[in-house]
C-alpha cells in the first residue's frame, strides 16, 4: 500500500500488485465509491505529466474510504491518495493499483464558534476564504498552499511563517481494518514538512482547527496580498508542481540550485525555471523521465558544490522515489 499525500511523502509498504477482479468487484459494490479505469493522471496533476491509473476511484465518505483501504490491504494493492494533484510526479507508464480522490462528505466544512472542522478533501484555499468570510482568522498565510487539508496535515504544511500545527487541534485518521479515530495533532510529532503519519498506511479523513475572531475583510485582503506575492515569485503560464526540494536547514534550495548555474537547464520538455530555481516547469510535453533527470542533476550539483543533500518535497510516486535515490547515490 502506498500513501501518497499530495504535499508529503510516498512510502511503499508492500510490493504493488495489479487490481484483480475480486478487488474491482468489491470496490464497485461499495456505497460511496465510484470506480473508473485507465484514467490519464496527466489530466489530474498540475505538472500535466503521468500515464494512466490502473483504477481511479472517487470516495465520498469515511466509511467508503475505510473499505477502500481494507480492500487495498487485503488484496496487496498499492493505494495512492490523490489530493489537489499539485505536488506529485507520476511515472510516464502510469501506476498499478488504486488512485483515490476524496469527495462528497470528505469535502464538508463545519463551523462551531471558533472551531472549524474540515474534511480531508477540502482545499486550503477554499477553507481559508470560507473562514475569513465568517470573521475567523488564522489560515490566511496557508491560503496559497496548493494542497488539500489531508495532504497539508500529513506534511505539516507551512507558508509565510504559519504551519498547520499553529492552527490544528485534532485530526481524524483512518487505517485499514480499523475504525477512524481522532488524534491530537501534537501527538503526531509535527516538524518541518513532516509528521509521524508519513511513511505509514494511515490516511487523514478530516481535521479540526481552532481559529480566532477578527476582521474578515482585512483577512480576505491579506489572502489576496499573499497570493500576489506567491505568484510573482513563481513561473506562470507553464505547468509546474511548485517547490521540488525541501529547504535545507538555514538555507534555500532555490538559492543553492541557482548558485550552481542551473536556471534554464532543460531535459526534453522540462526546464528548471528561470524565475525560481526550485521549480521545474513542463515547457512542452515533458515526461516524468525529463523531470527526474533535472532533479538528479540539481541534487548532484548542490551536493558536489555545497555538501548539501537536497530532499524532494515533490511526491515521487510509482517507484520514482526509489529510482531518484538510486541514481543520486550511484552518481
Amino acid at each position: 500500500m502506498t500513501a501518497d499525500i499530495d504535499k508529503g511523502a510516498v512510502s511503499v509498504l508492500q510490493p504493488p500488485l495489479g487490481v484483480n477482479r475480486a478487488a474491482r468487484k468489491r470496490l464497485s459494490s461499495t456505497a460511496g465509491v465510484l470506480v473508473r479505469e485507465a484514467v490519464p493522471l496527466a489530466s489530474a496533476t498540475t505538472l500535466r505529466i503521468g500515464g494512466p491509473a490502473e483504477v481511479f476511484v472517487r470516495v465520498d465518505s469515511e466509511a467508503a474510504l475505510s473499505e477502500v483501504m481494507t480492500v487495498a490491504r487485503e488484496c496487496r494493492v498499492s493505494l495512492h491518495l490523490h489530493g489537489h494533484g499539485s505536488n506529485v510526479l507520476f511515472p510516464d507508464a502510469g501506476v498499478r493499483g488504486i488512485v483515490c480522490r476524496l469527495r462528497g462528505e470528505l469535502e464538508r466544512v463545519e463551523l462551531e464558534g471558533e472551531t472549524v472542522r474540515a474534511g480531508a478533501g477540502v482545499t486550503l484555499a477554499r477553507l481559508a476564504r470560507d473562514t475569513a468570510k465568517q470573521g475567523l482568522l488564522g489560515l490566511e498565510a496557508l491560503s496559497g498552499f496548493p494542497s488539500t487539508v489531508g495532504g497539508a496535515v500529513v506534511m505539516n504544511a507551512g507558508c509565510y511563517g504559519t504551519e498547520m500545527r499553529d492552527v490544528l487541534t485534532e485530526v481524524r485518521v483512518g487505517r485499514p481494518g480499523r475504525p477512524v479515530e481522532a488524534v491530537r495533532f501534537d501527538l503526531l510529532e509535527p516538524g518541518y514538512r513532516t509528521t509521524s503519519l508519513q511513511g505509514t498506511d494511515a490516511v487523514v479523513t478530516g481535521a479540526e482547527f481552532r481559529l480566532r475572531r477578527g476582521d474578515g475583510a482585512a483577512a480576505l485582503a491579506r489572502i489576496d496580498e499573499l497570493n500576489r506575492c506567491r505568484w510573482q515569485s513563481l513561473p506562470s503560464g507553464k505547468p509546474n508542481a511548485g517547490s521540488v526540494f525541501r529547504n535545507p536547514d538555514d538555507d534555500f534550495a532555490g538559492r543553492l540550485i541557482e548558485a550552481c548555474g542551473l536556471k534554464g537547464l532543460r531535459r526534453g520538455g522540462a526546464e528548471i525555471s528561470g524565475r525560481h530555481a526550485n521549480v521545474i516547469v513542463n515547457r512542452e510535453q515533458a515526461r516524468a523521465a525529463d523531470v527526474l533527470d533535472l532533479m538528479v542533476a540539481a541534487h548532484r550539483a548542490v551536493r558536489d558544490r555545497f555538501g548539501v543533500e537536497l530532499r524532494p518535497e515533490i511526491v515521487l510516486a510509482g517507484g520514482l522515489a526509489e529510482e531518484f535515490w538510486g541514481r543520486v547515490r550511484a552518481g
